[in-house]
């Protein structure tokens, strides 16, 4: 059902509540958003009547809800109504009849409660509205462990820097400042660095970079000695877009407060790669997310490769999954491992889950579709961060994920670098050897 038609079901059903934002950035700009019919909105110690029908916005001050919001309301609160931020029940009543109800708890600062088709859901203040890009483009996809330098001068945005020497210093760079454990060093010493933080936001914790028209999207913190992925194309369209959204998110620049003493991660490996020729999609989260919507299409296979899987309306997607699909899941954390075997078997789901420990990186192949983000499978990934990913509808590029995957699957990841590794001990060991005598 669209939005668009939902809302006109609402209307022509019976009064409801739309929204309702306890907590604002300016406590007196709280509000509720209702469909109403002549109908009293109340939180049991105050109430306000709403005459005529249509949808309005009911808000505690009509000065601040402008000053927030930009438009004024239709009707105020009355005389001792006031929203909880620890939680409360609001009530629209008709004829002396209850019609419609809402309650929450712990509200937190520019939280929005919102009704959908579906149920409740929530977004926060301040969060933008960007609808996905896509483009006709060609690309490479590249899996890590591996050598890879953005040798041009470039907007480079990540979480944190993990290996420096993997873009051009010069570039400008747009970092989260609240990583966990605090900003590393090195960023600091990095010539053109804004750091940015937000209320209405978890972490910043996307990755990619713009260099004129190439774009590069990866699942990795600019270091590459972890399983992981990286997309690199030219398209103007999409470099467009992303260059608005940085601009956008630029307001959010603060000092960092936290800084800690970082290793030196360097990189690591030739990697693999596969180049193609296809349409891609880039959206930007929380603002849409296709991924969700993405995995209930599955048809023939679905494999989900992420170190956290623990997100309801992304299980609740797995579990939409026709049952003649065979979904396989990746995991590297053990409590995402056990809650998917657990999930798996009271739904009895055709699924089956293994860990790997070098993993990092996101990816999942729903049939002939690949999709490589940032965002961790869980709420704040894939809810509460600012957070990038790009959909390639190529079927070779499928295909050859499939195969990583696959491999990284059946177990073959933890021995995959013995040999080298034990190849390059005994070469150590014989220079030396040599040297000494």
């Amino acid at each position: 059902m669209s939005k668009i038609l939902f809302a006109l079901v609402l209307l022509i059903l019976c009064p409801k509540i739309l929204e309702v934002c306890p907590n604002p950035s300016d406590p007196n700009a709280e509000y509720v958003k209702v469909v109403a019919n002549n109908t009293t909105l109340s939180d049991g110690e105050g109430s306000v009547f709403l005459k005529g029908s249509g949808v309005f916005y009911v808000a505690k001050n009509s000065t601040a809800f402008f000053r927030t919001f930009g438009f004024y309301p239709d009707y105020v609160f009355g005389r001792g109504m006031a929203l909880s931020n620890e939680g409360e029940e609001i009530f629209l009543i008709e004829n002396g009849r209850v019609v419609d109800s809402f309650s929450w708890r712990n509200a937190k600062r520019g939280e929005i409660y919102f009704r959908t088709s579906d149920g409740w859901d929530y977004r926060f203040q301040g969060w933008t509205n960007y609808s996905p890009v896509s483009d006709y483009v060609s690309g490479r996809v590249i899996v890590t462990p591996a050598n890879f330098k953005l040798k041009e001068k470039a907007i480079v945005v990540s979480y944190t820097i993990n290996d420096p020497d993997t873009v051009d210093a010069n570039s400008t760079f747009y970092l989260d400042a609240n990583p966990v454990g605090g900003v590393p060093d090195v960023e600091m010493l990095l010539p053109d660095a804004h750091f940015l933080k937000a209320d209405c936001y978890g972490h910043f914790h996307w990755k990619f970079a713009v260099a004129g028209d190439k774009v590069v999207i990866t699942t990795e913190n600019w270091g590459w000695n972890k399983r992981g992925y990286i997309v690199v194309f030219k398209s103007r369209k999409i470099s467009s877009f992303l260059r608005r959204v940085v601009e956008h998110d630029s307001v959010y620049e603060v000092k960092p407060k936290r800084i800690r003493r970082s290793g030196y991660h360097r990189s690591y490996g030739c990697g693999m790669e596969k180049d193609f020729r296809g349409r891609v999609e880039v959206f930007v989260l929380p603002d849409r997310d296709p991924i969700p919507r993405s995995v209930k299409s599955a048809k023939r296979r679905l494999l989900i490769e992420a170190p956290y899987i623990e997100y309801g309306p992304l299980l609740d997607a797995i579990a939409k999954v026709s049952k003649g699909v065979k979904v396989k899941v990746l995991v590297s954390d053990e409590k995402s491992e056990k809650l998917l075997e657990t999930f798996a078997r009271i739904r009895g789901l055709n699924l089956s889950v293994r860990r790997m420990k070098n993993l990092h990186g996101k990816m999942i192949v729903v049939d002939d579709v690949a999709i490589v983000t940032s965002a961790n499978m869980n709420s704040y990934g894939l809810k509460r961060n600012r957070e990038i990913g790009v959909i390639i509808y190529d079927e070779k590029v499928a295909e050859f994920l499939a195969g990583v995957f696959e491999k990284d699957f059946g177990g073959k990841k933890d021995t995959e670098y013995l040999i080298p590794a034990i190849l390059a001990t005994i070469i150590a060991l014989v220079l030396a050897h040599r040297w000494f005598k």
